[in-house]
């Protein structure tokens, strides 16, 4: 933890690996930690990619390559450094608190539980948080809005994201054929 706010201090582009979960490492910036959770801006080939949360005890390893130094200096170069939300507060005590707070600011956000024996991944909007679980209605790739929400444990949560590319092509799209 100490080592992951001490990056989120210096600003650092980082690297972060989940091994029971992922053989991919994730790269972006720290804007905010607790000791449940940490919230990185997102860089996915040089591009800021929204904002992602993720549960501490999932990340096995964090690192600030020579890699990732230089292509710190190539974000900055061309202006993407700046527009890094490095002030944005976000209440990440536990998975309820983080996704209140970022359901109340972006209409849309991904769940995913992938420590699952069957992975989940949805995209949709928030309709209930209780006390151990979050409800949301949730669209398919097609755009095409559920029956019934879909109903997620926090303790399977292993990642939410807002205000990605994927997640804002969807949303201008509702925009535009707002019925």
């Amino acid at each position: 933890m100490h080592e992951i706010t001490r990056h989120q201090e210096q600003r650092s582009l980082i690297s972060l690996r989940r091994d029971r979960i992922d053989d991919h490492s994730i790269q972006g910036f720290v804007i905010g930690a607790s000791d449940e959770l940490v919230l990185l801006q997102y860089v996915y080939d040089f591009r800021l990619d929204g904002l992602m949360v993720l549960a501490v005890s999932d990340i096995t390893e964090v690192r600030c390559t020579a890699t990732d130094r230089f292509q710190q200096t190539l974000l900055a170069a061309e202006g993407l450094v700046e527009q890094v939300p490095f002030g944005l507060s976000t209440n990440l005590q536990d998975w309820r608190s983080a996704i209140d707070d970022l359901a109340s600011r972006y209409p849309l956000l991904i769940l995913e539980c992938e420590r699952l024996e069957e992975p989940d991944f949805v995209i949709g909007r928030v309709s209930k948080l209780a006390r151990d679980e979050v409800w949301l209605e949730w669209f398919s790739g097609a755009a095409n809005w559920g029956e019934k929400p879909a109903r997620f444990k926090y303790k399977d949560i292993t990642s939410c994201q807002v205000d990605t590319n994927y997640v804002n092509a969807y949303q201008r799209y509702f925009d535009r054929n707002a019925d």
